[in-house]
């Protein structure tokens, strides 16, 4: 009897109403969810935008691993975290696989965390994309209904993307060959300032007929050199440049013609270079190249 006093006392505590309920008669409501996420799941399949509509709240909030901040009510779910209007079935999602799903119940609050894996199509070409969801829903009186969700790269999906073979933007490629050139005549300038911030401190380079490597320090000490010795870049220009980027990380594979004056003669000097640049924030840093030449003329 004591123990039951017990019980009844600490239900009674405030906060206690709102605690995580893991009763087992919640199986149903857990049931009801789970069939709500997958008949998400089938409009995103079917292309069922008013299905869509129907199963979100009005002033529903939530993120897409895109989003970069809060999409606000269902309208903004709509228009920012479905897919285009007329886009038709058999592009988008085709099929998806649910794994690891939980939820846990908050009163008339429910936050349902599982793990999706999507097939998508886009075009002629298919792949398998790996997500984590935690979604919020709330039981109206019309029954359980979603509104809030965030969903995100599962870390296996982030490690396959970083490694992914992809097509720069052509924003993107004019940004890294405008770098690329900055560097360049930076070096050349003996502007060091400018050249600084264009490389990081763990730059490394390798420069022709050189067995040392180059650093940070030691680049920035070889263009002040070259400036001071009164050398000049006359022109420069990449008659050849192939790009490879994986996630953030882009190689540009160069060929390189310049005049150089020094001395109060002018000579060319040609080669080929690998240039490695990385995104960090809004700007691409070269981390690194290696100088070839192959040939030039008085």
């Amino acid at each position: 009897m004591g123990t039951r006093l017990l019980v009844i006392a600490l239900m009674l505590l405030p906060g206690a109403a709102s605690a995580q309920d893991r009763t087992p008669e919640r199986a149903a409501d857990a049931a009801a969810i789970r069939a709500h996420i997958e008949s998400i799941f089938q409009a995103f399949i079917d292309k069922d935008r008013p299905k869509l509509e129907a199963t979100h709240g009005a002033n529903w909030r939530g993120f897409t691993p895109w989003s970069g901040g809060v999409i606000r009510g269902r309208d903004g779910y709509m228009s920012q975290a479905t897919f285009p209007e007329g886009l038709p079935k058999g592009q988008g999602m085709l099929r998806y696989r649910m794994s690891d799903f939980d939820v846990a119940f908050y009163g008339d609050t429910a936050v349902a965390s599982f793990v999706a894996d999507i097939d998508v199509k886009e075009g002629a070409e298919e792949a398998t994309r790996k997500l984590t969801l935690l979604d919020v829903y709330h039981k109206a009186p019309g029954g359980w209904i979603q509104v809030a969700s965030n969903t995100s790269l599962h870390p296996d999906e982030i490690e396959r993307l970083v490694s992914q073979p992809h097509v720069l933007t052509e924003a993107d490629r004019a940004a890294v060959l405008a770098a690329r050139e900055a560097v360049w005549r930076a070096w050349f300038a003996g502007d060091t300032q400018a050249l600084a911030a264009l490389v990081p401190r763990d730059l490394v380079t390798i420069a022709p007929g050189s067995t040392d490597f180059g650093t940070f320090e030691s680049t920035l000490a070889a263009s002040r050199g070259f400036a001071a010795s009164g050398g000049r870049l006359a022109r420069l220009v990449f008659p050849r440049t192939e790009i490879q980027a994986y996630g953030n990380t882009v190689t540009l594979y160069t060929s390189y013609e310049m005049d150089l004056s020094t001395g109060g003669t002018t000579h060319t000097d040609r080669g080929v270079a690998t240039e490695v640049f990385v995104r960090r924030g809004d700007r691409w840093l070269n981390t690194g190249w290696q100088l070839a030449p192959t040939g030039g003329r008085p």
